[in-house]
């Protein structure tokens, strides 16, 4: 086999198996357990509201009350984006 038809064929076998990995779907906790990620959430912002009332003089209560209302919004974003779509009906 001549050396240009040997690189051909090195360079179409190469990337054989590297879709394989891009496939591998990720396990989360948001993703797993949203309802639970939407409580954590909302009781983030709930945290974040108390430490912004009760900490109005420090400035470093100011930063972790806006810190942790940001974290509780994109939890509950994400939380809400994983929920399933079609509600179940309950038969009462």
């Amino acid at each position: 086999m001549s050396t240009r038809k040997h690189k051909r064929k090195a360079a179409k076998h190469s990337h054989k198996h590297q879709g394989s990995n891009k496939s591998v779907k990720q396990i989360g906790f948001v993703s797993t357990h949203p309802r639970a990620a939407m409580f954590a959430g909302s009781s983030l912002i709930v945290v974040g509201l108390f430490l912004l009332i009760m900490g109005m003089g420090s400035d470093a209560k100011f930063g972790l009350a806006m810190l942790s209302m940001a974290i509780g919004t994109i939890v509950i974003f994400f939380a809400s984006s994983a929920l399933p779509k079609k509600a179940i009906k309950v038969i009462k």
